[in-house]
């Protein structure tokens, strides 16, 4: 995105000389968490003509984000100074170049400001809706592909069938996690990858067994660290800014930590059966 710095208007920005002393910039932390990127924005400004438009919310903060690789485009708007933004990882890869502005949000007619250049005295001053009114700093980051938590986890679950239990039943005691399925729901498991609902038959195995596994780290005192699975789900949580021994806790649930790791599976659930039907229709 390339930004322009010519405007028949004034515009707040480091590189021009349109205002005396207001300042404008944003700081943006970044963290990889279960396969989304979590970006905190905090927006300064320290002009009060411009931040008074804000809070009557005829301007608005705005940052726009943009990944070449992936060809990732979006823009996000705020009220308030921090803004949350959370984006799955797999729609950004390389670069990713994050823009910040102030945007009118309705034209603003007879624009006055004490900070402007002493050249615009007297000039009747217009922003039409979307015009900049002021122009952040450019901030860039770079994302490395890594999928291994993603990649781990198969490794140490093992789904079975059991011709004893008419019910789903997790054995956790062995460096895998093993899921018994009966007889009907395993030919029907096993025929998944094949299914336009892949993922929703996965999560309607998986997530059950993970709270399950979860509940049970709580209980155990320690007693399941020697197991593979156990330093593996350690290691995915430690990578993403977890402890697996707050599972259990007031800090974690056993249903957010199983969501967490397999990634929002409730989300990827529903659009996969919102595009089956569309497929249908």
């Amino acid at each position: 995105m390339k930004i322009s710095t010519s405007y028949p208007y004034p515009v707040l920005y480091t590189d021009n000389d349109d205002y005396k002393k207001t300042n404008f910039s944003t700081r943006i932390e970044i963290k990889e968490e279960f396969g989304e990127l979590k970006i905190n924005a905090h927006f300064y400004l320290d002009n009060p003509e411009m931040k008074n438009l804000i809070e009557i919310h005829s301007c608005a903060f705005l940052i726009h984000i943009e990944c070449s690789q992936t060809s990732y485009r979006k823009a996000f708007e705020t009220y308030q100074e921090n803004l949350e933004i959370s984006i799955p990882t797999h729609q950004l890869r390389g670069k990713i170049i994050f823009h910040t502005f102030v945007v009118a949000k309705e034209t603003i007619n007879h624009y006055t400001n004490e900070d402007l250049n002493d050249w615009y005295k007297g000039i009747p001053l217009t922003y039409e809706k979307g015009n900049i009114l002021a122009i952040g700093n450019a901030i860039e980051t770079t994302l490395i592909d890594d999928n291994t938590e993603f990649l781990n986890l198969p490794s140490i679950v093992t789904v079975t069938k059991s011709l004893k239990n008419d019910y789903m039943d997790v054995d956790i005691h062995s460096n895998n996690i093993t899921i018994y399925l009966p007889e009907y729901e395993y030919q029907q498991y096993a025929l998944s990858a094949h299914s336009p609902l892949k993922s929703t038959i996965l999560s309607a195995v998986i997530v059950p067994a993970l709270v399950y596994v979860f509940s049970k780290i709580s209980e155990a005192n320690g007693d399941l660290e020697e197991y593979t699975w156990y330093q593996v789900l350690e290691k995915i949580f430690q990578e993403n800014n977890y402890q697996l021994d707050d599972v259990g806790t007031d800090l974690l649930s056993p249903l957010k930590a199983a969501q967490l790791v397999l990634r929002k599976p409730l989300k990827r659930c529903f659009q996969e059966i919102e595009k089956f039907y569309r497929m249908e229709d």
